[in-house]
């Protein structure tokens, strides 16, 4: 009789590391390779897994008689080993297992075969391909810079480029090189309205060699794509979010990041809670292939990176047709309402600003960072707020559909107008987007008024409508949230204001002036891509704001040396690394003598450098009540040691207080 062959599987669960042993039939012994799909049974249900390792020996305390054999192996074609080493960079840097890097890569109904439903090929209108466009002298010279980087051995260099100045251009250059020269290209953006964005003008030069992959695809579009990569017949130039990350790209030449500063580039929930920069620069270091990051507003870390030699930097700092940037106006809401020089949200003199645009045949962008129509509703009579009876949160008033709704956990219902505490009157106070465009209304009854956030442009179709619109000159006036900051351009546009900015200069975090900064420049950078006289206004309570003074001296440069200034004096990222601890639990009792447990374990691992239990500004979410605990780790060889210590004390902890979720986020935005 022949000995059995054990092999180790990469499952798509977290428990124990992510993998198990099974033993390889005769039949298919010659299949089974490292990458290879294998359908296993664990605990009666099935799986795909992938094999990690063949020829094992079992671990210890494994019997050899409880070890099953796989299923069948799934007619897919094997991963590259290069994959799975990433993988386990993956969860060895994100302190989770290798099975929640892989359930994340490849979600279960990826790969679940459908027998009712057939997939409709419907007829995709392709534009017919372009002609490479000629750079301006200052693009060439940013082009000539980068590729002189690369052959140098400088594998990652930064393109810190002003808003317009014209970076797609110069991505697209170096795309159609490495296709040319035989190679694919991964183009990342951080958000899928970037990509429907793009999608067309990339099409336009590269033909059908664009794939396009993200999450609000189909599950079969999805499939499609992987088995197009996977078989390696054609190079491709693949555009998604950082999901894309994940997929068999063959003999990769490239990878550009695209607004590499984005927080959205960071996963949240689940683990791996990865930032998808970092982990194709992973993936770059892992294939030695060269990474383009790009951004008119470089992160804290990237700039850290460029000072510290890690990183070659290329500025490109003119605008491609030679507009100059948009001046920027802030209003001091604290002296407007003073003097009841407002309407709503709106002061008298934006109100003034947005006509004479009008009048002009202009158009203008409204921005508040909170959609809805009111951010809390009050009581007129005892004072109560309304309060989500799951979260330590007001509930937000829908006036489109008359309900309340908790952003936390997603509870929803009707809104009657009466107190539930003692029947008085309602009042809805603040302003998010919903109202602000009803109010812009009442005021200018003639303007054609667009909303563009997650409630309005919840599908494609609405999305694609509202920018068309507006882009078309259908639409005066579009009111949004960030989901209007992001590379959109807008030929007509004359005017840009933020409502309300206090909301993005108050927030309680390190990086709230970084973040702030970002965003109000990104906004700016919306208007004055042409050679017009655009305009940015700011309406604020906190008028000498050290962000708003950086912003229209225009001396941002300076103003990011005195924030990593700051950061190191203070010792936070990137001069260190930064882990945060969750801890939930539905009892308080219980999360007290959780935190203490942590604090315990942390310390009997020879973790040093870690705060008490902290209350957040949200300390009750879904029924968790949540505290934090801050670690931070000095960037040397004993981080890894530290990482995986920290992961050995919240496993002692789990395992103390079962009840108790532990969640670690390393590298938390």
């Amino acid at each position: 009789m022949a000995a059995k062959v054990y092999i180790e599987v990469i499952v798509p669960l977290k428990f124990n590391g992510g993998t198990a042993h099974y033993i390889i039939p005769e039949t298919v012994t010659e299949q089974i390779v490292p990458g290879t799909w294998v359908v296993v049974t664990m605990v009666h249900k099935r799986y795909l897994a992938v094999v990690r390792h063949t020829g094992c020996d079992l671990p210890a305390g494994l019997k050899p008689e409880k070890v099953l054999p796989i299923e069948k192996v799934a007619p897919l074609k094997p991963l590259p080993q290069i994959h799975l080493e990433l993988w386990q960079d993956i969860a060895d840097y994100y302190s989770c297992s290798i099975g929640e890097v892989f359930k994340s890569a490849y979600p279960a109904a990826f790969f679940r075969q459908t027998e009712k439903k057939r997939e409709i090929n419907r007829p995709q209108s392709i534009p017919e391909q372009e002609a490479e466009k000629t750079l301006s002298e200052h693009q060439q010279q940013a082009l000539e810079q980068i590729s002189d980087h690369f052959r140098h051995g400088r594998k990652t260099v930064l393109l810190d480029g002003v808003t317009s100045s014209g970076k797609t251009e110069i991505y697209l250059k170096l795309a159609r090189e490495q296709l040319a020269a035989g190679h694919s290209v991964l183009y990342l953006v951080p958000e899928i309205a970037m990509s429907r964005q793009l999608e067309q003008r990339l099409r336009k030069a590269v033909g059908d060699s664009l794939l396009v992959f993200h999450s609000k695809q189909t599950t079969p579009v999805r499939k499609k794509i992987f088995d197009k990569l996977a078989a390696a017949e054609n190079n491709y130039l693949v555009l998604g979010t950082r999901s894309a990350l994940f997929l068999p790209i063959a003999n990769p030449g490239l990878i550009i990041v695209d607004e590499e500063h984005d927080p959205s580039y960071k996963q949240d929930d689940p683990a791996p809670r990865y930032n998808g920069r970092d982990v194709a620069l992973m993936m770059a270091s892992r294939m030695g292939i060269n990474t383009l990051l790009g951004s008119a507003t470089p992160s804290m870390e990237s700039l850290y990176n460029v000072s510290a030699g890690k990183y070659a930097l290329v500025q490109l700092r003119t605008k491609f047709f030679g507009a100059a940037e948009a001046p920027v106006t802030v209003i001091d809401m604290g002296k407007v309402y003073a003097m009841h020089n407002a309407r709503g949200a709106f002061s008298m003199q934006l109100i003034n600003m947005i006509e004479a645009r009008l009048k002009a045949g202009e158009q203008v962008m409204v921005f508040r960072s909170r959609r809805s129509y009111s951010s809390f509703l009050q009581c007129s009579s005892c004072g109560d707020i309304l309060r989500c009876p799951n979260c330590n949160v007001s509930l937000t008033y829908h006036k489109y559909n008359n309900s309340v709704c908790c952003h936390y956990c997603g509870y929803r219902a009707p809104f009657d107008g009466a107190c539930t505490t003692c029947g008085g009157e309602i009042i809805a106070r603040g302003s998010g987007t919903e109202r602000l465009a009803e109010q812009l209304q009442d005021i200018f009854p003639d303007a054609r008024i667009a909303r563009f956030d997650a409630e309005t442009a919840a599908t494609r179709t609405s999305e694609k409508k509202i920018l068309g619109d507006f882009a078309g000159g259908a639409t005066d006036i579009l009111v949004g949230t960030q989901m209007i900051t992001k590379g959109f351009d807008f030929e007509k546009l004359g005017l840009v204001a933020v409502i309300g900015a206090d909301s993005i200069l108050s927030l309680q975090d390190f990086r709230a002036d970084e973040k702030a900064l970002a965003l109000l420049e990104q906004l700016r950078g919306r208007v004055s891509r042409r050679e017009g006289t655009g305009q940015m206004v700011i309406q604020t309570m906190q008028a000498s704001h050290p962000v708003l003074e950086a912003l229209c001296s225009g001396n941002l440069a300076a103003f990011r040396c005195q924030l990593l200034a700051q950061r190191e004096q203070f010792r936070f990222p990137p001069y260190v690394r930064l882990i945060q601890l969750t801890i939930k639990n539905p009892s308080p009792e219980e999360l007290h003598h959780a935190c203490r447990l942590v604090a315990r374990e942390l310390s009997a691992e020879r973790v040093s450098d870690f705060t008490a239990a902290i209350t957040p500004a949200v300390d009750r979410i879904a029924g968790q009540y949540i505290r934090h605990i801050w670690i931070k780790l000095p960037k040397t060889v004993r981080a890894k040691a530290q990482k995986a210590a920290i992961k050995q004390a919240v496993a002692a902890a789990r395992a103390a207080s079962p009840a108790t979720d532990i969640i670690i986020d390393v590298d938390p935005l």
